[in-house]
């Protein structure tokens, strides 16, 4: 059975739009060539931190949104706290 050819590549050379330049290659390791890829911009607060996703039935998320506004804060801010007091809960040591 035959390899079916990626949805990505063009079909036929000549139908790529823009040609690669000198600029837009970066060399890997194993000798061939990526797309380079784009530099991922952090704020400085969130630098070394990393992303805890939930998820929240709208009427919870739409509460909180509201107490940020009420506490003149942020979701980030409060959710902070959500993890500190938890932690504080089990025992454990605040370091959110």
């Amino acid at each position: 059975m035959a390899k079916r050819p990626s949805l990505f590549a063009p079909s036929k050379p000549q139908e790529m739009l823009v040609p690669p330049s000198v600029d837009m290659v970066v060399s890997t390791p194993n000798g061939g060539a990526a797309p380079p890829r784009a530099p991922t911009a952090r704020p400085p607060s969130r630098a070394g931190k990393r992303v805890l996703s939930i998820y929240l039935d709208p009427l919870a998320w739409k509460q909180l949104r509201q107490l940020a506004l009420q506490e003149e804060t942020t979701t980030q801010a409060l959710g902070e706290e959500a993890v500190n007091l938890l932690f504080t809960r089990h025992g454990l040591n605040r370091s959110a």
